[in-house]
């Protein structure tokens, strides 16, 4: 079922793009919501990060690219890491030719939302549609690999196509493992569970590159990882939402969630299969069976009992709900 690799020519769903009349382009990229798991692994005998991403369509950037005649430039300026892609690829396949950002978006920053991914990602590809051949020709695995370059640790929405699952090594930028089949779908009601508190997920990779995994905790992720296999080749929604939560509570050694223990204990009182969380960041989320008769409700009471948590950013999102490609138009549209 499982087996390292992409097949290149399958279509993406992950983007919606629409060029502007003459020079310019645009791109948007939906984020992701934590991880469903995530811990350490070896491979080769090297040990990785490695983690299946939660998708989020709920949030998004968007990234316009217009061709300037000296520099280049970002608005905001703060958007640092954009900046820098931008620059890495024009060096490469338009030195001497400037470019105009603009960037907008509705993703968390510092949370484990992929916000940073996402800005590198659509300011990649913006300025591959807007300069053509021969920087149109650069794939999927180019543009991830300048992503990685200019963000360090990053996550793998370029690559997402509801069509597979994905092992990703997102210290390393190496995709471990690619699963035939597709995440079964959640409905998730997603949340910050410590506002005001962000995370660098830079930082924190250098900070643990300090403190290698132990065996200890390489095997204890070694046996989620098996469930999660399992329950994914079986179709299992329940064992998958059991090994994210397995998963979290292993890395709340690494990474810890505010009022984590509640949480997984909430997640039963309210009807959820179980509770995410991200791997560097405070964003969590319950999982939902999206065919439960009384999802409605479950959904309004778990959001009333995050409220004494002080929980922000909550919203309903459901994983398998992608963006589609969209040449006509800004709109997103919405495959169900």
């Amino acid at each position: 079922m499982a087996h390292d690799g992409r097949d290149a020519s399958r279509q993406r769903s992950w983007r919606f793009l629409a060029r502007a009349p003459r020079n310019g382009a645009s791109c948007s990229v939906m984020s992701h919501w934590g991880e469903v798991i995530q811990g350490p692994v070896l491979f080769g005998g090297t040990p990785h990060v490695a983690l299946v991403t939660l998708p989020d369509p709920a949030h998004y950037v968007t990234v316009s690219a217009m061709p300037a005649h000296y520099g280049i430039s970002c608005n905001p300026p703060w958007k640092s890491k954009a900046l820098r892609a931008a620059r890495r690829v024009m060096k490469k396949w338009a030195p001497g030719l400037g470019v105009e950002l603009t960037v907008h978006s509705t993703i968390p920053e510092g949370v484990g939302a992929g916000s940073s991914t996402a800005d590198c990602t659509a300011t990649i590809y913006a300025i591959r549609e807007m300069l053509g051949p021969p920087a149109s020709r650069a794939s999927e695995y180019d543009i991830l690999a300048d992503v990685f370059a200019a963000e360090g640790p990053c996550d793998p929405l370029i690559l997402l196509d509801g069509e597979t699952t994905l092992l990703w090594g997102s210290r390393s930028g190496k995709l471990l493992k690619t699963y035939d089949v597709p995440l079964p779908a959640f409905f998730a009601l997603g949340f910050v569970t410590d506002p005001g508190r962000t995370v660098s997920t830079v930082e924190l990779a250098r900070e643990q590159a300090q403190h290698p995994p132990s065996s200890r905790e390489i095997d204890a992720f070694a046996a989620v990882l098996r469930d999660f296999e399992h329950a994914l080749e079986t179709r299992s929604i329940q064992g998958i939402a059991k090994a994210a939560m397995a998963s979290g509570s292993l890395n709340q050694s690494r990474c810890p969630i505010e009022d984590w223990d509640a949480l997984t204990k909430l997640s039963d009182t309210v009807g959820a299969l179980g509770v995410s969380c991200a791997h560097s960041g405070t964003a969590a989320a319950f999982l939902f069976d999206p065919r439960t008769a009384d999802l409605d409700a479950r959904l309004d009471r778990a959001t009333r009992e995050l409220l004494p948590l002080h929980a922000a950013h909550i919203h309903r999102f459901r994983t398998d709900w992608m963006p589609m490609f969209r040449a006509e138009s800004n709109e997103m549209t919405i495959e169900r």
